[in-house]
C-alpha cells in the first residue's frame, strides 16, 4: 500500500509537475525543535517522500489551483494571517494551526492542528469568514484531495 507522499507523486506525476526531492530526517527534527511541535507520522512521510510542491511557477500549483507546500513553508496560522489576512479575526484554538497548502494563490488555505504530542491533527480549511473543519487527519485529507472531493471547497464550520 502506498504511503501519503507516493499517492501524491504519482497523482503530481500524471499532470507533469516537477517534483521536489524528499527532506532528510535532520530537517524533519530541526523544525519539530524550532516549533515545539511533533509531526504526524502521515505527514512525516509525506515530507520525507516530497517537499511539497516547487515554489515557483511552473510547478506550484495542480491544474485544480492547489498548491502544497514544503516544510520550509509550513506557516504557523497567526503568522500566515498576519502575512496574507491582517483583518483576519482568529478563532479559539489557532495557536495550534499550521498552514501547508492554498487554493487559487491564496483564495484561502489549508491548516493542520501541530501540537507538542501528536494527536487530533485536524485539518482546517481557513480564510473564509469560519474556519471549516476538513478532516480528521492529514491522510484524510490527501485523499479527499485525490478525488477532488467537495468537502475541499465546502466543508463544515469547524466547533472546538
Amino acid at each position: 500500500m502506498d504511503s501519503v507522499g507516493q499517492k501524491l507523486v504519482k497523482h503530481w506525476k500524471k499532470f507533469g509537475l516537477p517534483l521536489a526531492p524528499g527532506c532528510p530526517e535532520d530537517k524533519l527534527a530541526t523544525f519539530e525543535k524550532r516549533t515545539g511541535v511533533v509531526l504526524p507520522a502521515d505527514m512525516r512521510t509525506y515530507f520525507t517522500v516530497v517537499d511539497g510542491m516547487r515554489s515557483e511557477w511552473p510547478g506550484d500549483h495542480d491544474p485544480q489551483g492547489f498548491s502544497f507546500w514544503g516544510l520550509g513553508r509550513l506557516s504557523w496560522l497567526p503568522e500566515e494571517f498576519a502575512e496574507k489576512s491582517p483583518q483576519g479575526v482568529g478563532f479559539p484554538g489557532f495557536e495550534d494551526f499550521y498552514a501547508f497548502a492554498d487554493y487559487l494563490n491564496w483564495s484561502w488555505a489549508y491548516a493542520i492542528r501541530l501540537l507538542a504530542i501528536s494527536e487530533r491533527n485536524q485539518v482546517i480549511l481557513v480564510g473564509k469568514d469560519t474556519p471549516e473543519l476538513v478532516a480528521e487527519s492529514f491522510s484524510e485529507f490527501v485523499d479527499l484531495y485525490l478525488v477532488d472531493s467537495p468537502s475541499l471547497y465546502q466543508a463544515p464550520p469547524l466547533t472546538q
